[in-house]
């Protein structure tokens, strides 16, 4: 059986007495589809950049695809793509500029994605 493509044990992250995410275990198999859910203030975004080892936990553990969030963020990176919602891009830019402009930055393209 494969890694799980998420996987959250006892996943916590504290700001003093402010518990933003508390004791979070759960499993996502690949393939699955999976959302977050909840007002303002439950978590989701606290959960995403805590698997994306944007920020650290207070408590437990996070991976992707078996890979340590928080000591192998790197590899994580590899293997995932995240675009918040409130991204601030480059207004003066088309999207199809601004892809070509990240897939020069990034160094290359699969150009089988690319639909012409």
């Amino acid at each position: 059986m494969s890694n799980p493509a998420i996987r959250t044990e006892g996943l916590s992250k504290y700001y003093g007495p402010l518990h933003a995410l508390s004791d979070l275990s759960m499993e996502v198999i690949p393939g699955e589809v999976f959302g977050f859910l909840g007002p303002n203030g439950a978590g989701k975004t606290t959960t995403i950049r805590l698997l994306l080892g944007l920020i650290h936990p207070s408590a437990g553990s996070a991976e992707i695809f078996g890979l340590d969030c928080r000591r192998s963020s790197v590899e994580v990176h590899r293997k995932i793509s995240y675009v918040p919602g409130e991204a601030g891009l480059w207004p003066s830019l088309t999207g199809e500029e601004t892809l070509h402009l990240l897939g020069r930055v990034h160094g290359q393209v699969d150009e089988d994605y690319r639909i012409v």
